[in-house]
């Protein structure tokens, strides 16, 4: 592919800042597939202006390499321009290998009436976006959330939808603008001022894309206004060893990782922690749709993130991290498992296949109804 000269420019940029010290390749094995050295990898692009369509469609756009990089190379923003220079030069019909047609699919379900609905329920000025993922994994889970919130929060409404990230990380701003147009509008319509997601990547793409709104997370809302008064102390006397693993869409939101562990230190869970966690954690797998677009690679970055815990179990607050861990060999829970599942110790230890999954979607979009 072509690289178009604006971004030329951002390489030229990064290039410059880049001292090839390797620090953002410790914790990321996608860039060991691609080079010895991240700054000869700019250089390479500089001098041949063209890449390979695979190397940005690699990267988990996890941010993972800007946190640790001592100069500030933003090799995110970079891959993700590339993936927008991509769509551009084959006029959004990505090369099959990509298997962005599945992606295409999710999305156009996860904004049609048959999987969501409008905003329900709302007497107030405040909606809960639980996001696809929670909703796939058990439409039961994110009712019996709901159902507190607004014991909590009266007048409360809740609006099943996707935020649009997998279209806007695949490269297609248009057509993300076009989705999230859909929830902007809805918004406007029912006078909603205040979001509360319960989806790492609904809070970083709401938050950044929906000016005038206060979006804030639920783990914020359930240490402001507290937990479930039964689900204090209960899990005090778990005999499991369990290591919390902090998901990386929120790396940089510290009052999220704070809420997390006083939210687990009221549930009386004893934890572990990563070696690399808060702002320093590393993807799951599951970023940037790299399960899709580069299979293999996602799976280094799964079992390199899952044989990081020293424990058999681990406890995190994204589902998609939750299914990652699974897959690297690991049994995972979500928190919500600990605060509304009564028999989570007994749950399946298996994740739901697709078709399930879109069941479960279809199932939920008539909570608040």
């Amino acid at each position: 592919m072509k690289i178009l000269d604006n971004t030329l420019k951002l390489i030229r940029e990064e290039e410059e800042k880049c001292i090839g010290c390797k620090a953002c390749m410790r914790g990321c094995p996608m860039l060991h597939k691609f080079c010895h050295n991240p700054k000869d990898l700019l250089q390479e692009l500089l001098t041949k202006e063209a890449f390979d369509y695979k190397l940005p469609y690699s990267c988990m756009l996890c941010g993972y390499c800007t946190e640790v990089c001592p100069t500030g190379v933003d090799l995110k923003a970079l891959f993700l321009q590339l993936r927008k220079d991509t769509v551009k030069e084959t006029n959004g019909k990505l090369p099959k290998e990509l298997n962005s047609k599945a992606i295409d699919f999710h999305q156009r379900f996860s904004f049609s009436n048959i999987f969501t609905s409008d905003i329900e329920n709302l007497q107030s000025n405040t909606i809960f976006f639980p996001g696809c993922a929670l909703m796939a994994n058990s439409p039961q889970l994110v009712e019996k959330t709901y159902n507190y919130l607004r014991q909590i929060i009266p007048g409360i409404g809740i609006y099943i939808k996707c935020c649009g990230k997998p279209t806007l990380f695949m490269g297609k701003e248009g057509k993300f603008k076009e989705y999230f147009g859909i929830l902007e509008r809805e918004f406007r319509d029912k006078g909603v001022e205040k979001i509360i997601t319960g989806c790492q990547n609904c809070f970083m793409t709401i938050g950044q894309n929906s000016k005038g709104l206060e979006v804030v997370s639920l783990w914020q809302v359930l240490v402001s206004l507290g937990i479930p008064k039964e689900r204090v102390g209960t899990c005090k006397d778990i005999d499991i060893d369990f290591t919390l693993h902090d998901p990386c869409p929120t790396r940089d939101v510290n009052i999220i990782h704070d809420s997390i562990r006083q939210i687990l230190n009221e549930l009386g869970l004893d934890f572990q922690e990563m070696k690399f966690n808060r702002n320093r954690t590393l993807c799951c797998g599951s970023g940037g749709m790299v399960g899709l677009t580069e299979p293999s690679i996602a799976k280094d970055h799964t079992n390199r993130r899952a044989n990081e815990a020293k424990t058999d179990y681990i406890i995190t607050y994204c589902q998609e991290c939750v299914e990652s861990m699974r897959r690297g060999g690991k049994k995972s829970y979500h928190i919500l498992d600990l605060l509304f599942n009564e028999d989570f110790k007994n749950m399946k230890q298996e994740n739901k296949g697709t078709m399930e999954k879109w069941l479960n979607r279809y199932r939920g979009k008539n909570i608040g109804k």
